[in-house]
């Protein structure tokens, strides 16, 4: 039986079709971004503390500059933007033009481009919080893990995420600015939180869950309420070596339950996943809904939360009946999983030692369904069978309760009422069973036949 899927990062990335409402960018993802404000002035405050302070180098530079500040046709601005890059390449604010640049293309849909002006705005100044919080935002929704240059993209997104959050611990409010001021353009929350999560993504995809969750626990003190945060730390926590399945299941019901009150167009995809996960602990979807109520009202984990695990039968040495008890524990869990169980084992062959409980006619002509006992329990109560036998050999009616017997079949189908049954298509039985029985039922017949007193002949 195949492991149930445990890493859902980009199964779930790729099936996005926006940004969860809590994070969302311009372009194919809909909606304008908080961190980077179209209408923004792109030179109010310097992203970090600067060596000199920028100048102007002429008035010229200067009125070519608030030519494309004041444009507001996003067209019309990219042009004059290039104007004026392409004319004062050595400009103090050439950083500042490609931001506004890569602003602009946000607000065109242009997703591509907009990345491209940012890694021009970093090459022009590595300290630039606009463009390192753009890139570091995007990055778990362009990230392509079959590219040709997969642990480059990783290593150089994990170093923008930590260069980013070293900036925000250095930065210092400029004189003549106010607080009001700074907090509203620089937005050191938002861009943390950005931060996190993309070193969150990246430690999840290099495997580092450890480092995963440490940056995306501390994205959640800065968003509470983001979709994508709660639905890879859910991940994280899943694949943690040892695993921490409660943190992992309520991450993902915080995920899901967020998202339904969102109105997020994932819903349906990130439910699935919670209700997996979900199942593959509990054994059913009871109570499944009951932890989103509870998610969805709370960010924090209860305290002594737990969804405790389905039973499973122990080990017992005996591996015929061990054989059984694995298929009945794999179907047990219920919901989705059992199905994805059942789809993996439906048509694979079965051979098992076991007894007969009882035999009868099938509906088809010439033949048989034969009952079988496997369990203790089963055992020790007729008409009660662990296994259903569809075959046509023709000396299965010789076959008596008690009699042991060695088969094989296909896995047809299951039944969970009144108790856990197997049915086996195709089945057949040891010869050596059968011409056992059948030499049984003759040496019965014949037994008898000798003990039957013979009618004496009538006088005439």
């Amino acid at each position: 039986m195949k492991k149930t899927t445990v890493f859902f990062s980009m199964m779930v990335l790729a099936g996005l079709v926006s940004l969860p409402n809590a994070l969302r960018a311009a372009g194919p993802f809909e909606g304008t971004s908080a961190l980077v404000p179209v209408a923004a002035s792109p030179a109010p405050v310097p992203a970090a503390p600067q060596a000199k302070t920028p100048q102007w180098k002429s008035r010229a530079e200067y009125d070519t500059f608030q030519a494309f500040v004041k444009e507001t046709d996003p067209h019309k601005r990219i042009a004059l933007i290039q104007a004026f890059i392409q004319k004062y390449p050595k400009s103090d604010f050439v950083a500042n033009a490609y931001v506004a640049e890569m602003q602009t293309y946000v607000q065109l849909s242009q997703t591509d481009d907009a990345i491209a002006s940012a890694k021009k705005a970093l090459a022009a100044d590595p300290d630039n919080l606009d463009a390192l919080s753009y890139l570091s935002f995007t990055f778990p929704y362009t990230f392509k893990p079959s590219g040709p240059d997969v642990q480059t993209d990783l290593s150089q997104a994990g170093q923008n995420a930590q260069h980013g959050l070293e900036l925000l611990q250095s930065i210092q409010k400029p004189a003549g600015v106010t607080q009001e001021q700074f907090e509203a353009y620089v937005k050191p929350k938002t861009k943390r939180a950005v931060f996190n999560t993309a070193a969150g993504f990246v430690a999840l995809q290099q495997k580092n869950y450890n480092q995963a969750i440490k940056s995306l626990e501390a994205a959640t003190q800065d968003e509470p309420t983001n979709v994508l945060v709660y639905s890879l730390l859910g991940q994280a926590y899943y694949n943690e070596s040892p695993r921490e399945i409660n943190k992992a299941i309520w991450n993902l019901a915080r995920a899901t339950a967020l998202a339904q009150k969102q109105n997020s167009p994932n819903v349906a995809q990130l439910k699935k996943f919670y209700g997996q996960v979900y199942e593959a602990q509990h054994g059913s979807n009871s109570g499944e809904n009951q932890v989103l109520t509870q998610a969805e009202s709370s960010a924090a984990l209860p305290a002594g939360f737990s969804v405790t695990a389905p039973p499973q039968h122990a080990v017992t040495g005996n591996p015929n009946l061990d054989a059984f008890y694995k298929i009945q524990d794999a179907m047990a869990v219920g919901g989705d999983t059992a199905q994805q169980n059942w789809t993996q084992l439906k048509g694979q062959p079965l051979g098992l030692v076991g007894h007969v409980d009882s035999v009868e006619k099938g509906s088809d002509p010439n033949t048989y369904l034969v009952r079988v006992d496997i369990t203790p329990q089963s055992q020790s109560q007729p008409g009660t069978y662990d296994i259903v036998l569809q075959e046509s050999q023709p000396n299965a009616k010789y076959l008596q309760p008690g009699d042991p017997l060695r088969f094989q079949g296909t896995l047809a189908s299951y039944s969970t009422t009144p108790n856990f049954t197997l049915t086996l298509s195709d089945a057949k039985i040891d010869e050596s069973v059968l011409k056992s029985a059948q030499e049984k039922a003759m040496a019965a017949a014949q037994e008898k036949k000798a003990k039957t007193p013979k009618r004496r002949q009538s006088r005439r």
